[in-house]
């Protein structure tokens, strides 16, 4: 099998999407395929990729000669490959889509043509195959940022929307409807992606890895106590509502401080809100770290807390049950399916929030923090944690996919 890898988020840029295109590479050249990734950071640095792992990216950042060069790559690189996978429906599932559209064009309907290429492109095989990968909505998170949609994520699933953003979702469901399978982190994402028009027998859960590695405790004072959340600065995070209750928080602890790990477009704000509440010397918006920074961070915290409006499956919360920290989670998304409902509290709800952060803060930490997740029969806590199991089984559903 030859895979082509269409990437969108890839390093030194940070997050899950990122670090999922470079293990899975690794991982799947390791057992024998071949892989070739087409990246549209035009950034794209190969120094964590296996020396087998071939990687081509654009040269510009000028939006649609960007695309144009993308287009190009998969084109070309395509020709050479069993099956396209995207990661992501939009920004690289579409053109993904279009150039394995275009290639099963020649190939299979235009013979004469797909004969003469045979006596200069010796490995060409016929019908290409088209994969993606779901981690969430594009089109509500692009409404999120720009302050176009109100809706929480699932209300927006029953609207259809007009302007960008409703072409967004366009995209999204004609990408998804088209492919030969979809690939999502959690049941919750599968039933959004068959709410879009997948067809239920082309939607494959595969849980993600997260390789967790022990690392050393930031540096805290004794007598402090560190509430700690990490996340993309985006609307739907709720990091406004953590900062909102500090001065709450305060009067029972008043040595509680506030770490919050991420950047993002609410940045500005959440700086505001800070200044307006005076919590300069409580807060601290540590920006982008690096991931053993973070981790770091997590390991020294009192309480983790996830206070979001949507998540696929939260690698943050494994990592932070890994280091044994008490943590708590928002009733969204993938969360209910990796957290206990005792530790889950309704999104943006400032008393639940709360109540939950004193009495973490009040209690001994349990003896087994990591029973906070769910291990009942299919337990995500050893799927999540396993890279091995991961590329196995991915590897598997896209053999299936060329196979058939």
């Amino acid at each position: 099998m030859r895979l082509l890898l269409s990437a969108d988020i890839f390093p030194p840029e940070s997050g899950g999407p990122a670090t999922y295109a470079v293990e899975l590479a690794n991982g799947l050249v390791a057992k024998g395929v071949s892989v070739t990734i087409v990246s549209l950071n035009p950034d794209s640095d190969r120094s964590a990729l296996h020396k087998k792992v071939n990687l081509f990216r654009v040269s510009t950042r000028f939006k649609p000669l960007r695309y144009a060069h993308f287009m190009a790559l998969l084109l070309w690189y395509g020709w050479k490959s069993d099956v396209i996978y995207a990661m992501g429906p939009v920004n690289v599932g579409l053109p993904a889509w279009w150039a394995t559209q275009v290639l099963n064009f020649f190939e299979l309907r235009n013979i004469f043509l797909k004969q003469w290429l045979k006596n200069f492109v010796s490995n060409v095989h016929a019908k290409k195959k088209f994969v993606v990968k779901v981690v969430g909505d594009y089109a509500w998170e692009q409404g999120q940022v720009r302050g176009i949609v109100k809706d929480p994520i699932d209300d927006f699933q029953k609207k259809q929307y007009t302007g960008k953003i409703g072409w967004l979702q366009k995209i999204e469901r004609k990408v998804v409807g088209s492919a030969d399978c979809v690939i999502v982190p959690s049941t919750y994402l599968a039933g959004m992606v068959k709410g879009w028009g997948a067809p239920q027998g082309k939607i494959e859960v595969i849980y993600n890895a997260v390789d967790c590695k022990d690392v050393r405790g930031a540096v805290k004072l004794a007598t402090e106590k560190w509430i700690v959340s990490v996340g993309r600065l985006v609307p739907w995070k709720g990091m406004k509502t953590l900062i909102e209750i500090i001065p709450e928080i305060l009067e029972k602890f008043p040595n509680a401080r506030l770490k919050i790990i991420g950047d993002g477009p609410e940045m500005d704000n959440l700086k505001k809100c800070v200044e307006d509440l005076k919590l300069q010397e409580v807060v601290d918006l540590l920006g982008n770290l690096s991931h053993e920074e973070a981790l770091r961070y997590i390991k020294s915290a009192d309480v983790f807390i996830l206070n979001s409006g949507y998540e696929g499956l939260s690698h943050v919360l494994l990592e932070a049950s890994y280091f044994r920290v008490p943590l708590y989670a928002s009733k969204s998304g993938g969360n209910v399916e990796v957290v206990r409902d005792d530790h889950l509290f309704e999104y943006n709800h400032k008393a639940q929030i709360k109540e939950h952060i004193i009495h973490a803060l009040l209690s001994p930490p349990e003896t087994d923090p990591q029973t906070i997740l769910l291990q009942s029969e299919g337990s995500l806590l050893g799927a999540c944690m396993s890279r091995e199991m991961m590329i196995d089984d991915t590897k598997k559903i896209l053999e299936s996919v060329c196979a058939s």
